[in-house]
């Protein structure tokens, strides 16, 4: 591939251009930045240990070869390892301008409950009303209370937002999950409470551009094959007509091993699969249930991937590595669909 991040990114040629932001300091991480046509987006945004999206950022200003570069801020859900980095190094930096933002659902988790909706919310919330006032913001809100999606065009590509299915926190009760097991504690008050509702509230965005599709799902979860009413299970189901078989999809929450959406995963049937962890990746889980698989899988931990669609819809993908350790992955150095 002759695609060199970020020059290329600056280029008003047609090409649609992905990056997802390589992480190599932290377990996981998803920060990604989509470019057309001198269209920019930001979604999420990873962790703040090495500034991963303000590097990139400042980059690609400097190939653009502008003073302020403006681009729109897309958020999956308020995690640390999604919202962190933007929230404190490029939002009150003078040097960028968000036109756009995305802004995910609210959970009803109880006040003195500490999670990252009520902790990077408002923060980020804060920022946006002093250094960026007139930014246009489209809130989404859950499914269960209003169904419709989002229609956002980007540069001639159009991205369709997903809404998160319900507010766990409200809709189910948390006591009730929490004897049928499913956040392995019986505590209310235990991290992995707030971290997993938090997951669940995740917006998914669809990306279609010259008849392609690329999926990105944040950190919907899917723990245990025996139940079929987890986030990853709804979400399919609710938008299962409206995604179809995408061309590359990021797999949910990372594609840690522990997560269970195999399943999805193989019924949606990508050509590419994206993770985003530097542990043992759920591409081993998927190779051994389905050993026939003709998919091909690609991690963004340690190097940038680069995916690419032309205007007439040749799709290309670029980047990855081996593996963390060698063997246990099935992750591809480069590919190309035309």
């Amino acid at each position: 591939m002759s695609s060199v991040f970020p020059q290329d990114f600056t280029l008003r040629d047609g090409v649609l251009r992905i990056v997802s932001l390589a992480h190599p300091e932290v377990t996981k991480s998803d920060g990604f930045i989509f470019a057309l046509d001198g269209h920019y987006i930001l979604h999420d945004g990873g962790m703040t240990k090495t500034s991963f999206a303000l590097e990139a950022l400042l980059k690609l200003r400097e190939a653009a070869g502008v003073e302020v570069l403006h681009f729109d801020w897309f958020i999956s859900h308020y995690h640390v390892d999604h919202v962190c980095g933007p929230m404190e190094c490029v939002i009150r930096d003078p040097r960028f301008a968000i036109d756009t933002v995305v802004l995910p659902p609210h959970n009803a988790l109880p006040e003195d409950m500490p999670h990252g909706d009520s902790k990077y919310s408002p923060k980020i919330e804060a920022a946006l009303r002093e250094c960026h006032p007139n930014v246009k913001r489209i809130e989404v809100h859950y499914h269960s209370n209003d169904p419709s999606t989002i229609l956002y065009n980007f540069g001639g590509a159009e991205i369709e937002i997903l809404p998160p299915d319900t507010d766990w926190a409200r809709d189910r009760e948390l006591r009730e999950l929490i004897a049928n097991g499913y956040f392995d504690t019986d505590n209310i008050y235990d991290p992995k409470v707030p971290t997993s509702v938090g997951n669940t509230a995740s917006v998914w965005y669809l990306i279609r551009y010259a008849g392609r599709k690329i999926l990105f799902t944040g950190d919907s979860m899917k723990r245990t094959r025996g139940i079929t009413e987890e986030s990853v299970d709804r979400m399919w189901a609710l938008y299962k007509d409206t995604i179809g078989s995408p061309d590359v999809a990021k797999w949910p929450h990372h594609g840690q091993a522990r997560d269970n959406a195999d399943l999805v995963m193989h019924e949606m049937d990508p050509d590419y699969i994206l993770t985003t962890t530097n542990c043992e990746s759920a591409s081993v889980r998927y190779a051994e249930a389905f050993p026939d698989h003709k998919t091909r899988f690609f991690n963004s931990a340690e190097s940038d991937v680069i995916i690419e669609v032309t205007p007439v819809g040749a799709l290309e993908v670029s980047g990855g590595f081996e593996g963390v350790n060698p063997g246990e992955y099935y992750i591809m150095t480069s590919g190309k669909i035309k």
